[in-house]
């Protein structure tokens, strides 16, 4: 299947950086003769041209900055199934049905990748049957390539030789802000599938994906959000 854009990609989260240096140094205070004021002015501006010297301070912060990242990206972890992560209770009444079909494993054509699929359905088969799949991912982004996340039926259910054209929004929220996440929806102009992607620190990725079924991007938000605390540690 080739998705088209319907509309350019858009980025509406940014994320700005600044570090500030600054201090003051306090030489010590006496009285002093009016006539020894300008030596002492002198001299006091001389050593606050010497005042780089604190920069290799700043070392520290850094090394800081990337442990907090390793630590952000260790707090997440593949869950082990869709029992274990609780994906029934996650997606909850979104489900069209109570059938489920669990896929683990190894991903296709990636190394190192793997992947927990938790699709439900009511059970059938046949085209346009309503489904709603939860997908946690390891090092691969599902949301670069559409064939990372293989949907149970999918193949069957959607027309693969004909193009459609999609809606891309790459956004940010408080919520996925406070989880150290970035969120991208993609949604088929005709409404017959709806993907919302949540990348997470060390490369883990969250998938909700509903086709043929009317779910509003608010309710996917919630199912990628509370799924990502599931696999939080």
């Amino acid at each position: 299947m080739r998705l088209i854009p319907s509309t350019p990609l858009s980025c509406l989260g940014t994320a700005v950086a600044a570090v500030v240096i600054g201090g003051v140094v306090l030489v010590g205070c006496d009285v002093v003769d009016l006539d020894e004021f300008d030596l002492n002015l002198s001299l006091s501006s001389g050593d606050d041209e010497e005042s780089p010297e604190e920069e290799p301070g700043a070392e520290p912060d850094a090394e800081e900055g990337e442990e907090s990242e390793e630590q952000a990206a260790s707090e997440y972890a593949l869950p082990e199934s869709c029992a274990s992560v609780g994906a029934a209770e996650i997606v909850g009444d979104l489900a069209p049905g109570p059938v489920l079909t669990e896929e683990t494993g190894e991903v296709e054509g990636v190394d190192d990748a793997e992947q927990v699929v938790c699709s439900f359905s009511d059970g059938g088969t046949e085209p346009g049957t309503p489904s709603f799949t939860l997908v946690f991912t390891l090092n691969a982004d599902p949301s670069l390539d559409p064939d990372v996340v293989r949907v149970p039926g999918a193949e069957a259910e959607m027309n693969w030789e004909v193009d459609i054209d999609v809606d891309v929004d790459t956004y940010h929220t408080d919520e996925a802000d406070s989880l150290g996440g970035d969120l991208e929806y993609v949604g088929t102009v005709d409404g017959s599938s709806r993907h919302l992607y949540l990348s997470l620190p060390g490369d883990l990725y969250v998938t909700a994906i509903a086709y043929f079924d009317d779910v509003p991007r608010e309710d996917l938000e919630r199912v990628v959000m509370l799924a990502a605390e599931r696999v939080r540690g």
